[in-house]
C-alpha cells in the first residue's frame, strides 16, 4: 500500500498529504469499511484549495490495530490529533463521513482549540441503522442518479483493502459502548458543516446535529445514498470548499 507512515499513540498509522504544501490544513476520516483512497474522487477539487491529510483508522487499510481498548472513538480522535502533529498541522477544518463523522465529533469536544471549522457529513451518534435498509435506500438514490443521466461513481477494490481482517473489524466495533454525544455538541463554537443524504437513513439524526450545534450550517443532498462520496463525490468536495470559503479559518 502506497503512503507514508507515523507512529503514534502505539500504533502505526498510513497517512497521504495532498495538495500545495502552503494550502489551508484539512484533514479528513473515512467512513467505515474503507480506506484513505475512497477520498480519491473528492482529491481533484480538495487538493486545489486544501494541504489534506488523510489516514487509515488503526486497524484498517495499511494501518496497525494496537490493543483492544483503543478501538473507540475518542481514540480515533486522539490519533488524528497525533497525526496532525507529526504532520505540522496545528489546526486544521476536520471533516469526517459517516462512521468518520462519529470520530469528527469527538475530535471538535476533545480537540476543540485544533479545530478551524467542523464538517459533518452522513452524520449520526445513534446506533446505526440496519445495512439492508441502509442498502435499499441506496440503490433508490442510484436510480434517481442515473434517471438524471448521472454517470455513477466506479469505486475500485483497492479502497477496502486491509492489512488485518480482525482488526479492520474490530475498528467498527467503536460504536458499541458509546453514547451520544448530540447534545455534547451544543459547546461546539467554531463554523460547522453538516450534510446528509436525501436518501440516507442518518437524515433525521443529521437534522438533530444541526439544530443542536451552533454555528451548523445544514444540507440535504439530493440523489444521495449513506456513503455521500460513493454516490456524489463532486457535491461533497463542493461543499467542503465553498464551505470554507464562506468562513474563513479565524
Amino acid at each position: 500500500m502506497n503512503g507514508s507512515i507515523a507512529e503514534v499513540n502505539g500504533v502505526r498509522l498510513r497517512y497521504r498529504i495532498d495538495g500545495k504544501q502552503d494550502g489551508e490544513p484539512l484533514a479528513l476520516v473515512n467512513m467505515a469499511t474503507v480506506n484513505l483512497g475512497a477520498w480519491d474522487p473528492t482529491m481533484d477539487r480538495l487538493a486545489s484549495r486544501f494541504r489534506v491529510l488523510r489516514h487509515d483508522v488503526r486497524g484498517t487499510g495499511g494501518s496497525t490495530g494496537g490493543v483492544r481498548e483503543g478501538y473507540t472513538f475518542s481514540q480515533y480522535a486522539d490519533d488524528v490529533a497525533a497525526l496532525m502533529d507529526h504532520v505540522g498541522m496545528a489546526r486544521a477544518f476536520v471533516v469526517g463521513i459517516a462512521y468518520g463523522a462519529r470520530t469528527a465529533g469527538r475530535f471538535a469536544l476533545l480537540h476543540a482549540p485544533r479545530l478551524t471549522r467542523l464538517g459533518l457529513f452522513d452524520v449520526s451518534f445513534a446506533q446505526p441503522v440496519g445495512r439492508e435498509a441502509r442498502e435499499a435506500k441506496g440503490e433508490e438514490a442510484r436510480a434517481l442518479l442515473a434517471a438524471a443521466g448521472e454517470p455513477p461513481v466506479a469505486a475500485r477494490k483497492d479502497w477496502f483493502k486491509n492489512l488485518d481482517r480482525e482488526t479492520a473489524r474490530l475498528t467498527h466495533t467503536a460504536h458499541q459502548d458509546e453514547p451520544d454525544i448530540t447534545e455534547a455538541l451544543a459547546a461546539v463554537v467554531v463554523p460547522t458543516l453538516v450534510a446528509c443524504g436525501r436518501q440516507d437513513l442518518n437524515l433525521p439524526q443529521a437534522e438533530r446535529i444541526a439544530r443542536t450545534v451552533p454555528e451548523a450550517e445544514f444540507h440535504v443532498m439530493e440523489m444521495t445514498g449513506h456513503g455521500s462520496t460513493f454516490f456524489r463525490p463532486g457535491l461533497v468536495a463542493d461543499l467542503i470548499a465553498s464551505f470554507a470559503d464562506r468562513h474563513p479559518a479565524g
